[in-house]
């Protein structure tokens, strides 16, 4: 007995020390980055700060007949709100989220647009269920509008296996990043499986036939805005976590050099260097994660710089082939960077086939240049 309560003393003194050692590795957030436009479809930006947590009412001010100024510069109605950054979840489970709103409220989290209530209305609560891992930071995304007269925008939470009479709680500033602290290492969760037989070439290398016939059994490119994918045994409303602690693939440990994005003017196009797509199609492979991880790190520390995604082939094939390609991989482009915590709002996939050549497509040692995806600054 004595030497069993003792090492029970012992296995409870090690986990009492594991959780210190965990909480001591993870860095509490200070909210999420606020950004306040006049109007109701984000037609003028006039403040930007990080607000701790989405729990406002700006209905009464302090005379009691009138409105609240959400802050400097932003009118008491007619105005709307997009908050961005990433939500930690400190334990593995269903988590319960929920707004309030009054009038419009939406909510991507993990890329996934998990709720929509977007329309005048009196004060309307909205919840929906989501599974979470513990440690992961996932991408969340909010926006609101405010019409006339009353005003509120709640977000709250409830964490797993807590007592289901509580209401759910706004979530508080230390689960609420604006930025990633600086200790957390990016990983992506899924990626598509690759043929073994399939050719492995660069988006700019001679052999690329990116102009080429997709092939018949080939999938589309996933929308812009849908999650990465998730195993089958997970169920529907699963969310795939953005970032995590676990070490990444060696392809992610490699490094890229891109040229300086912040210096270049609007309207300015880069071309992506070491982009590589399994041939024909707009599957990714592991060996373009240096370059986009580099993007991704360029856009999280500028967090106001807008991209288009641009997607170009040569001109050998179906134009309309050539364009649905170009697009597609500009789509997965755009994908994989919102996976890498990149708020989806600032980032457009378009494809333009052959329709912008930078070299001769009639010379073969020069066409290769034209099948590349570029970054233009907006």
């Amino acid at each position: 007995m004595m030497l069993s309560s003792l090492c029970q003393k012992l296995l409870t003194g090690c986990l009492c020390l594991l959780s210190s050692w965990t909480l001591a590795q993870h860095q509490a957030g200070s909210g999420l980055r606020g950004q306040y436009y006049e109007g109701k479809k984000f037609e003028k930006l006039v403040l930007t700060r990080t607000d701790a947590a989405i729990d406002f009412n700006w209905t009464v001010g302090p005379s009691g007949n009138h409105f609240v100024s959400p802050g400097p510069g932003v009118p008491g109605e007619y105005f709307s709100v997009r908050w961005a950054g990433h939500v930690y979840a400190p334990v593995t489970g269903v988590y319960t989220f929920q707004i309030a709103t009054d009038d419009g409220m939406r909510v991507w989290i993990g890329g996934k647009k998990v709720l929509d209530s977007w329309h005048d209305q009196l004060v309307t609560v909205s919840t929906t269920h989501l599974k979470m891992k513990a440690g992961s930071y996932y991408a969340l995304r909010v926006e609101y509008y405010q019409s006339d007269r009353d005003s509120r925008a709640l977000l709250a939470w409830q964490l797993p296996d807590f007592n289901t009479f509580n209401e759910p709680q706004p979530i508080p500033a230390a689960n609420l990043y604006s930025t990633l602290p600086t200790n957390i290492l990016l990983l992506v969760e899924a990626t598509p499986p690759q043929p073994k037989a399939a050719a492995s070439v660069p988006a700019a290398a001679p052999a690329a036939a990116s102009g080429g016939k997709p092939k018949p059994n080939a999938k589309p490119a996933r929308a812009a805005s849908s999650p990465a994918p998730v195993a089958a045994a997970k169920p529907k409303s699963a969310v795939v976590p953005v970032v995590t602690r676990a070490a990444p693939a060696k392809a992610d440990t490699a490094t890229a050099h891109l040229p300086d994005l912040t210096a270049l003017s609007k309207g300015a196009a880069v071309t992506l260097p070491n982009l590589y797509f399994t041939q024909s199609t707009a599957a990714l492979l592991p060996s373009s994660r240096p370059t986009l991880n580099a993007l991704a790190r360029t856009l999280r520390a500028q967090p106001t710089m807008q991209l288009e995604i641009a997607g170009h082939t040569d001109n050998v094939g179906e134009a309309a082939l050539n364009l649905r390609l170009s697009e597609q991989r500009a789509r997965v482009v755009r994908q994989y960077l919102v996976q890498q915590g990149v708020d989806s709002v600032r980032l457009t996939a378009r494809g333009y086939g052959g329709a912008r050549p930078v070299a001769d497509n009639r010379d073969p040692q020069q066409r290769p240049r034209n099948r590349r995806v570029e970054v233009v600054v907006q």
